[in-house]
């Protein structure tokens, strides 16, 4: 007690009085007793000053309404257990205060403001309360033990779904993370003169029934796109095909419009699109209203439409559901005084999400506005690569083009060796074309494979062009198709095909190779890209070095990627060369030479064989 006020330390009788009658106090309150006023804030007096000497202490003993007996066997557990008086002077004031408080009758306020009468309560040692007459929370009888049972079954629960869900997301994350690109480019595209692909019904005539059939061979070759080659209506078609009648009206010897809708179907749930060559045979009518962001609706019938080519756009591209056109002779109205308005109003036909194909003579012969029209709404421009100059004359070609369209807003551009415009590679160059294909599949840019090129597919021979389509010489590139199962249709004996088959022996061996070529360019955007962003500035990502004759060499790069490296000997013989300056060594991906895939080759003294093709990856 030697921490008293000094009010009680100025007269030691008053200490000893004061102390005699705490001991014989078992409990005291002070706290809000009936209609006793709140004191003032912060007039805290100490419980043994002289002040609160002055008025009388209310004890347990003072209130009748409290059994004596009950409250001491409730305070039977208290830390002054002997029941000794003297115990009070052992525990601190404030907690025989606390420990001893009784609760009595206590008024408070409704929220309506009128009084309540609390109930009196008998208090248990360490704040537990015992009480009297008084209706317990529901939540007191809840079944407790099954509450806490399910609480943990849904928080172990939880726990295996969090689990599994990092699981999943571990196991679901991409190995690769490739910069994807609209549908038509940096792939593969495969052409096909329909009447010489596949015959379904041994008639003589290839048929859209027959090509549904292949569609997974062409799948499998890596092919995302099929474009078809003239399937309108034709005098003396196939022999003819150029010569269209009707840009409406399919050819009767390929199928009916039910089977080409059939066609399209199949390749969509396969992802592939298909691409229509559409001959090019006027421009689009003057119209004073004329405005490119108004919206049209265009008649399908050719009786109502002066307009055939605008007509067959919105046809096929809006009922039929096709993918894209190869505008087939758009050079030819480059000049034309509704060159620009025409491609406009065809563009808007034709809507999002679908392309135009143009060839590189198009290109060439656009000028001043007709130029600057062409190459914002054509998506692809078709570039041949062929060896009529030479090597030296196809570096520069490709050199040239790689220059012309590195534009941002450029059209891509769409290589090809082989096409129904152009003789067979295999027919002059018997040798080049596994070399070539490698070469086209490794530059920027989409890539086109005509039918039958991947297996080294010939022309006709001379004496079938001499004897038999003598007067069709424009159809000696479009010899019948062969397939490595030389699968048949089994049912009465075939007719004749229109067409000799090529002259050259198919050579199967090619087709996988070609296959691993077209893999690793789809996998890799090292080479299906063409250009990359960085620092807001577009770079391009393709070189070509310089080395020996005969010998091409494209460097490919991509940020975060391997740099690659493609070595095309278009030579007889093999080439021999150091090419350490440039590169110090790489790991063959794919090659013509599949017994070189996987090996680490050094560029110092480095052989090439004959018409062979290797690419490179190079260590980081």
């Amino acid at each position: 007690m030697d921490d008293l006020p000094e009010t009680s330390g100025n007269n030691d009788g008053t200490d000893l009085e004061t102390l005699d009658y705490l001991r014989g106090v078992k409990s005291s309150t002070y706290l809000l007793l009936p209609l006793t006023p709140s004191p003032t804030p912060l007039d805290f007096k100490h419980p043994l000053s002289e002040e609160m000497n002055e008025g009388p202490f209310l004890t347990l003993n003072d209130d009748p309404k409290i059994d004596l007996q009950s409250s001491g066997d409730a305070c039977a557990g208290d830390s002054s257990s002997s029941g000794d008086s003297n115990s009070v002077v052992q525990d601190p004031v404030s907690a025989q205060l606390i420990n001893n408080i009784s609760m009595l009758d206590y008024q408070t306020l409704s929220k309506n403001g009128d009084i309540i009468m609390g109930q009196p309560e008998i208090c248990k040692l360490n704040g537990s309360i015992n009480v009297n007459n008084r209706k317990l929370p529901n939540f007191v009888n809840w079944n407790w033990s099954v509450i806490r049972k399910i609480l943990l079954w849904f928080v172990l629960t939880g726990l295996v779904a969090c689990i599994g869900a990092i699981i999943a997301m571990v196991i679901n994350i991409p190995t690769t993370c490739n910069p994807k690109l609209p549908w038509y480019q940096g792939k593969v595209f495969y052409e096909i003169f329909p009447a010489s692909f596949k015959d379904s019904d041994n008639d003589g005539f290839g048929d859209f029934k027959g090509l549904i059939k292949k569609l997974d061979y062409i799948k499998e070759l890596g092919g995302s796109a099929i474009r078809l080659n003239y399937i309108f209506e034709a005098n003396d078609y196939p022999y003819n095909y150029y010569n269209s009648t009707s840009l409406l009206q399919i050819d009767k010897r390929v199928g009916v419009l039910k089977d080409f809708q059939e066609l399209v179907n199949v390749a969509h749930k396969k992802e592939m699109n298909i691409i229509l060559d559409i001959p090019v045979l006027s421009m689009t009518e003057p119209l004073k209203a004329y405005n490119v962001n108004d919206t049209f609706v265009f008649s399908i019938d050719p009786q109502e439409s002066k307009d055939p080519t605008s007509a067959a756009i919105a046809y096929w591209s809006r009922a039929q559901n096709v993918d894209g056109f190869y505008l087939k002779n758009l050079e030819n109205f480059v000049d034309d005084v509704n060159f620009e308005k025409s491609l406009q109003l065809w563009k808007q036909i034709l809507g999002n999400g679908k392309i135009f194909i143009a060839s590189e003579l198009s290109f060439e012969k656009a000028n001043g506005a007709s130029s600057t029209v062409l190459l914002s709404l054509i998506d692809l421009i078709e570039v041949h690569l062929d060896l009529h100059n030479g090597t030296t004359g196809l570096k520069y070609h490709i050199k040239n083009i790689l220059s012309l369209f590195d534009k941002k807003h450029y059209p891509w551009i769409l290589w090809n060796i082989g096409s129904i415009s152009s003789d067979r590679v295999s027919e002059k160059y018997e040798n080049y074309t596994l070399p070539l294909t490698a070469l086209e599949l490794a530059l920027p840019g989409t890539v086109s494979i005509f039918y039958g090129d991947e297996i080294g597919l010939g022309g006709l021979s001379d004496h079938d062009i001499e004897h038999d389509f003598h007067e069709h010489a424009s159809i000696n590139n479009v010899a019948m198709m062969t397939f490595p199962n030389n699968d048949k249709v089994s049912n009465a004996a075939p007719a004749l095909p229109w067409i000799s088959e090529s002259a050259l022996e198919p050579r199967y061996h090619y087709l996988n190779v070609i296959k691993t070529f077209i893999e690793f360019r789809l996998n890799t955007p090292t080479i299906y890209s063409k250009e990359y962003y960085k620092d807001d500035s577009i770079l391009k990502n393709t070189g070509m070095r310089e080395t020996v004759d005969n010998l091409i060499l494209i460097e490919r790069w991509y940020p975060r990627r391997n740099t690659c490296v493609l070595v095309v000997n278009l030579s007889n013989k093999a080439i021999t060369t150091d090419l350490s300056m440039m590169f110090y060594g790489g790991t063959v991906v794919v090659s013509s030479n599949t017994s070189l895939v996987g090996q680490v080759l050094y560029f110092d003294e480095i052989t090439f064989q004959p018409y062979s093709a290797v690419m490179f990856k190079l260590e980081k």
